[in-house]
């Protein structure tokens, strides 16, 4: 009997230009509007075509928005943006949103920044330097994220990204039906409470002010996560602001956590994208792992982004 899997792929992509060709664990879908060349065989492409500069044609967008779906994360060369035309082009993947931990940028309440200076020996925010998920904790936690490039290392200092699709698709049939059952306990409650105990060259940089309720930094989710329209599913426990699985004491949670948390390291799920200055990345922040790579020193690092609202994970 056949072990593979079935799945239903009929609202997920157009057409298939070669129905031989897989890419990211579907049919690779044709594109004429734009130029699109697939990173690995996991998950990314680098999109050519298109001048996020100005609003894109109907045509190209619709491609934009295939290739995202299909690939899970996009990336565009050679964009010098303006804030405001950074958030225009966020607004095609939907609603704006602030978070409550991550510190803004330049005044922009609705935008974030990453920041390592040449002078920090250490990334400063070691607890991501594991492959997760944004934000989980919120009640819609994000949709993705637009990040561009303000400043790079000359070498290093890549983000790294895990397709969760393919690392459920991948589990034997009663572990997936183990996980289908489970629900996470995700927190981001005491992260300030945490990080006024540490020395003060290891805090993390934090927003110090915002208008989220407690209510708002703790929630339940599904361990796997359903795709809204296609019905695909995805890992969806990951370790950053992990507290338990419901019902699970944090002994036994940590245990499975581990064993879950080392299938996204495979390099068969992953692809990695080089920064340059003026690229902009895309990522779907629900069904796409993603870590940054610290193997810089003596470099700036200056990445911005907008956070594009989702809906609750089901």
């Amino acid at each position: 009997m056949s072990n593979e899997k079935t799945i239903d792929i009929s609202n997920f992509v157009s057409t298939a230009a070669d129905q031989g060709t897989v890419v990211a664990g579907l049919p690779l879908p044709s594109f004429s509007h734009i130029g699109v060349e697939p990173i690995s065989g996991a998950c990314g492409c680098i999109i050519t075509g298109a001048d996020l500069t100005r609003p894109l044609e109907p045509a190209v967008l619709g491609e934009v928005m295939k290739a995202f779906e299909h690939f899970l994360v996009i990336v565009f060369r050679d964009q010098a943006l303006s804030p405001e035309q950074h958030k225009a082009f966020s607004r095609c993947f939907g609603e704006l949103t602030e978070l409550p931990q991550a510190p803004t940028y330049d005044g922009h309440l609705d935008m974030q920044e990453v920041r390592r200076e040449a002078y920090e020996e250490k990334n400063v925010v070691p607890s991501f330097e594991h492959f997760h998920t944004d934000s989980p904790f919120l009640p819609r936690p994000p949709l993705c994220v637009v990040m561009r490039a303000l400043a790079v290392p000359r070498f290093g200092g890549d983000t790294a990204f895990s397709n969760a699709y393919l690392v459920y698709e991948d589990l034997s049939a009663g572990m997936q039906k183990l996980l289908d059952g489970l629900q996470v306990v995700y927190s981001g409650k005491d992260i300030w409470a945490k990080n006024a105990k540490l020395d003060k060259d290891k805090r993390l940089r934090l927003r110090e002010e915002h208008s989220f309720t407690e209510a708002e930094l703790e929630n339940i989710h599904p361990a796997v996560r359903r795709h809204p329209v296609t019905g695909r599913k995805a890992l969806y426990a990951t370790t950053a602001y992990f507290k338990r699985f419901v019902d699970w004491s944090e002994e036994e949670s940590r245990a499975l956590l581990g064993y879950l948390q080392g299938l996204a390291q495979r390099a068969e799920y992953q692809c990695r994208v080089r920064w340059q200055p003026d690229t902009v990345l895309v990522w779907d922040n629900r069904f796409l792992l993603h870590r940054g790579v610290h193997d810089f020193k003596n470099e700036r690092r200056h990445l911005v982004r907008t956070t594009i609202i989702g809906e609750r994970p089901i």
